[in-house]
């Protein structure tokens, strides 16, 4: 993954296009069809796991870093993975729709 597409799911600013948040969480999830009112809590929920497997301070620092080029071997979530984090989303839906 392109690592400036990366910082835009680890930093919560803008590196990319708008469209590359949705495309990059759709093949990490591996979930077609994240719209934009999902976008907070898919944020929420998957950021346990990509703190996992990206541990590098260099994308959680909430700076827009523009010198950070090439790519970020990120493989998508397992199935197991994906239900994990499908959970937390739901979790996040009960506490504020209740």
């Amino acid at each position: 993954m392109d690592k400036q597409r990366l910082r835009n799911l680890t930093t919560g600013r803008l590196h990319t296009e708008m469209d590359h948040v949705y495309q990059d969480y759709e093949y990490i999830t591996g979930s077609p069809g994240i719209m934009t009112h999902m976008l907070p809590n898919i944020h929420k929920a998957v950021e346990p796991w990509l703190k996992e497997k990206v541990p590098d301070p260099e994308y959680w620092d909430g700076e827009f870093r523009p010198d950070l080029e090439g790519d970020y071997h990120l493989e998508p979530m397992t199935k197991e993975e994906s239900d994990a984090m499908f959970q937390r989303y739901g979790n996040f839906l009960t506490l504020f729709h209740c």
